[in-house]
């Protein structure tokens, strides 16, 4: 016969009572089980109890043993499971901004879309909204690819130029601050004659920055950068923006990238620049079509907080893209 190993439990109406602790189980088997688990020397072994981790010390040789752990990693594992501090997190916003951000609109264009685009001012001027960044093309130049001159209704520098200063949209109190891209340049190019400074010339409230790329400073930061890039359309909309944010030096980074020339609208952060892509207000052309390029008419209204800290950081970015084209 096998000698016992646990005392022999009370017996009471077909349960078994244990004498230790006064459980009752239905089966002999069971009550063996609970008493070698928690009264023998074996089960209160198995049970102690860590006073630094409150694991069990079985668990703690398991993890040494079959993964070779040290006792200083022991600690880093066991304590995670611990209950995280949460901080108070102080956030003082320093400044608010709200302003508009288009590119592309391509006056003296069969396709240009001055309907929308006035549109897009009459409700930059209800939201109070001062000022407007325009990354480039503000007319659709000449002689950009073979057979542009089908798609424009109006020729010569000083025609387009007087096209956009009678034209262009001009709301009291909004001020647009633009950069010529590679449509405005092609006078400069040709003949030495920038559209930019004649345009700024004979309008106060459009406000020439430079060619292809220039730097708002606001409040003492690099705020905004306008930029119009070149080439053609890329295997994904945000790839020409991702190489362009990774050449910028880590001290010259701007808070915000409005981006230009591709006829589209995109958003995505990067280096921690806000890169927005400010979609345009020219139709579909011929040309656009054989490039493969879809226009998204319309621009946007970007609301930015910065935190009163050293580096003046945006804590809220919101832009919103208006869509005027269905």
């Amino acid at each position: 016969m096998t000698k016992r190993k646990y005392p022999k439990p009370k017996e009471k109406d077909g349960r078994f009572i244990c004498k230790v602790c006064g459980k009752d189980y239905a089966s002999s088997s069971s009550y063996s089980r609970h008493f070698k688990n928690k009264h023998s020397e074996e089960g209160q072994e198995l049970n102690k109890t860590d006073e630094y981790t409150g694991t069990k010390t079985k668990a703690r040789d398991i993890l040494k043993q079959n993964y070779g752990l040290s006792e200083k990693q022991l600690e880093r594992i066991l304590i995670a499971k611990k209950q995280a501090e949460v901080d108070d997190l102080k956030l003082e916003i320093s400044d608010s901004y709200k302003f508009g951000a288009i590119a592309d609109t391509h006056l003296c264009s069969n396709h240009e879309k001055i309907t929308e685009l006035n549109k897009y001012y009459d409700i930059c001027k209800q939201e109070g909204i001062t000022d407007v960044y325009h990354a480039g093309d503000i007319i659709a130049g000449q002689g950009i690819f073979r057979g542009q001159e089908y798609e424009i209704h109006t020729f010569g520098a000083d025609n387009q130029v007087e096209y956009v200063v009678n034209n262009y949209p001009k709301r009291d109190g909004i001020t647009t601050h633009f950069i010529l891209g590679n449509h405005d340049y092609i006078y400069y190019k040709k003949m030495g004659i920038d559209v930019g400074k004649m345009i700024d010339s004979r309008r106060k409230d459009l406000n020439y920055l430079g060619q292809f790329q220039a730097d708002v400073m606001w409040n003492g930061i690099r705020l905004i950068r306008l930029l119009h890039p070149d080439g053609g359309m890329p295997y994904a909309l945000s790839y020409r923006a991702q190489k362009i944010v990774e050449q910028i030096p880590s001290g010259e980074k701007p808070r915000i990238l409005l981006m230009g020339h591709l006829h589209t609208e995109y958003k995505f952060n990067y280096r921690n620049i806000d890169v927005v892509g400010c979609g345009c207000f020219e139709g579909q052309s011929a040309y656009l079509l054989r490039k493969g390029i879809n226009p998204v008419i319309g621009g946007y209204i970007i609301e930015i907080k910065l935190l009163d800290d050293e580096k003046r950081s945006i804590f809220d970015f919101n832009p919103r893209f208006i869509k005027l084209q269905f």
